[in-house]
């Protein structure tokens, strides 16, 4: 599949974010290597060439900034927009999933869900790019929030997370309380598969309760599936739990992993194979695994208000790799219908298979998009792009 590229759109706005870049950008941390930088720019190249198509113009498109580039307004409103979601009563129909309380469960229920078929499968990128912009979307429209999701840039931090934003006591604060008896390691059997996978999650440093920000003590309903054993009672969490949100932070899954090497690994790789592997060994699954707890939760790590932060990233990797060549890469697809390719329990009899764009998602409330709609960025229902 083509896509259509109008030449010279957006030079303007080109312009602007490289002069913005100069004004506020924060450049504390690791600096941006030289190999990464280069990507970078011929990705924003590209996406700007790309403006006019469905109505996207340098004057609508919606851009995307790290955590830590942000004005201390902005990221005191986007806290103020996320409480303001926990604060609205859920909308799912409760006989789906009694436990949800709010309107940010409402987003956990849909992950919950589709669990099964949008991890380690070809749905994954495209699935969570809509996923991402449905919660910027409802962040806009009914917290009054103006912004966008940011991205968490562990690549600068990577070496001392804690200096981040993201981990400020004004932001999302830290880990989570140590807990002696319960940090970990732990072994999990993920449900829902003709075969029972155990997998592991390591030791880290915290375990409990958040303790400090505004997230401290932050209640959440429900989940969580990362047992040792599944429980057939709540097999899925969807029953109220309410409890803390918890953390358990796993400091090498940062240094060993998350670094700008492994960030040019991963936008600099030659095809999607390479490229979908190197970011989910060296960057998803860690991303993940450092937050560890509700935030390494397989179904419902959307509990932790990281994780639109988290992903919003995991999305930037992404255009940056398919901004390098939009024509063979935007409907580039690599991966299996289910968890690595592994049938459903409620189809152990059907073979695995490869995802094509024309496979149907579900992401709630009756939008079915295929997973070619969740591919471009600045058509087909969104217009953004990354600082």
């Amino acid at each position: 599949m083509r896509i259509l590229t109008l030449i010279g759109a957006g030079v303007s706005l080109m312009a602007h974010l490289a002069l913005c870049a100069s004004c506020h950008k924060n450049s504390s941390g690791i600096p941006k290597p030289a190999d990464f930088k280069k990507l970078e720019n011929q990705y924003k190249t590209s996406i700007l060439a790309t403006l006019g198509i469905d109505g996207c113009t340098k004057k609508t498109i919606r851009v995307r900034k790290s955590w830590d580039d942000l004005d201390a307004a902005t990221r005191r409103d986007y806290v103020r927009a996320v409480k303001c979601m926990a604060a609205k009563p859920a909308i799912v129909d409760k006989s789906l999933a009694p436990g949800a309380v709010n309107r940010l469960d409402d987003f956990t229920y849909i992950h919950i869900n589709q669990t099964n078929t949008i991890h380690i499968s070809g749905s994954f990128l495209s699935w969570h790019r809509i996923f991402v912009w449905q919660m910027e979307d409802a962040l806009r429209n009914e917290c009054g929030y103006t912004g966008t999701i940011p991205y968490w840039d562990q690549a600068r931090f990577s070496q001392d997370p804690l200096k981040s934003k993201v981990f400020s006591k004004t932001s999302f604060g830290g880990d989570g309380e140590y807990l002696p008896n319960d940090h970990g390691p732990y072994n999990i059997t993920i449900p829902g598969l003709v075969a029972n996978l155990t997998v592991g999650r390591p030791a880290g440093s915290g375990g409990g309760c958040v303790v400090d920000g505004p997230f401290a003590n932050f209640q959440i309903s429900l989940g969580p599936t990362d047992r040792e054993f599944v429980d057939p009672n709540n097999k899925y969490g969807y029953k109220a739990n309410p409890r803390c949100l918890k953390r358990n932070f796993d400091l090498p899954s940062s240094k060993d992993f998350m670094t700008w090497e492994n960030a040019v690994g991963i936008v600099g790789a030659p095809d999607i194979e390479t490229f979908y592997w190197n970011l989910e060994n060296n960057w998803h699954l860690k991303s993940h695994q450092f937050l560890g707890k509700d935030g390494v939760d397989l179904f419902t790590s959307p509990n932790d208000p990281i994780f639109y932060l988290l992903h919003s990233q995991i999305d930037r990797l992404w255009a940056i790799w398919q901004g390098q060549d939009l024509e063979e890469r935007t409907f580039a697809i690599y991966g299996n219908r289910t968890f690595f390719g592994i049938p459903l329990d409620t189809a152990p009899n059907v073979p695995p298979s490869n995802a094509t764009i024309e496979d149907v998602m579900d992401l709630g409330y009756g939008y079915k998009p295929q997973i070619k709609d969740g591919m471009p960025m600045t058509y087909a229902g969104r217009c953004y792009m990354y600082e």
